[in-house]
């Protein structure tokens, strides 16, 4: 015997919902003017090559949302130690310690009893993707479960300006929220952005940096 069908929804019923939006603009002018007010739930893709800027994008967001919507957050880093000094320093820059937020180096059996438990945090970075899933199906098999409910920030590789992996390919396609991060500049690629086009300066000092000697180089050709 074939399995009830889900029953459908009318245009009405759709239009009708009511959607829980997280204010960022009363919190972070720039992030808004890049993402705009964001949903209460779903998945952030944030990938870019190495020293992009991408780990500490993933901060400053979840930074912004904890304080916006008085949500607990937590990281759990599996590409850097807990103790090691860049890692504190990215802590201590961000001021993760005005916000309800955790750290943690969980495997993923780990991290699913951790989230399971009754007020666990409602926004969680993966730093990163390549480090904590084995496959896709587990990608999606973690998502399915917790995506209606958090916020899920995931980190990922790139190999130019495309996600590195076959792994990380898929969590692009199937992300709210892809950002594209190079030379501190982070770009959303989603598909609801905010009114400035998707564009976000992670950390002005590097990003001048980088763009001032890209200069030089087109300027020596």
């Amino acid at each position: 015997m074939s399995k009830k069908l889900p029953k459908v929804i009318t245009v009405a019923n759709v239009l009708n919902q009511s959607v829980s939006l997280i204010d960022l603009k009363s919190i972070d002018t720039a992030l808004y003017q890049a993402f705009g007010n964001v949903q209460k739930r779903g998945v952030w893709f944030i990938y870019g090559g190495s020293g992009s800027g991408k780990s500490s994008l993933a901060l400053a967001i979840a930074r912004a949302l904890c304080l916006s919507a008085d949500l607990k957050g937590i990281i759990n880093e599996l590409e850097e130690e807990l103790d090691d000094l860049d890692f504190i320093n990215r802590i201590k820059l961000y001021k993760m310690q005005d916000v309800k937020f955790f750290s943690a180096g969980y495997d993923y059996e780990q991290l699913n009893e951790y989230l399971d438990r009754r007020n666990s945090p409602e926004v969680v970075i993966i730093n990163s993707a390549s480090y904590f899933f084995k496959k896709v199906e587990q990608y999606l098999e973690f998502t399915r479960k917790y995506k209606r409910k958090k916020i899920l920030i995931i980190t990922g590789h790139a190999k130019g300006n495309n996600p590195y992996s076959e792994l990380e390919v898929k969590i692009k396609y199937d992300a709210n929220k892809k950002i594209f991060c190079y030379g501190y500049l982070a770009n959303c690629q989603g598909r609801t952005i905010g009114p400035n086009g998707g564009n976000y300066v992670i950390w002005q000092e590097g990003y001048e940096k980088v763009r001032g000697t890209e200069i030089k180089e087109e300027t020596k050709k």
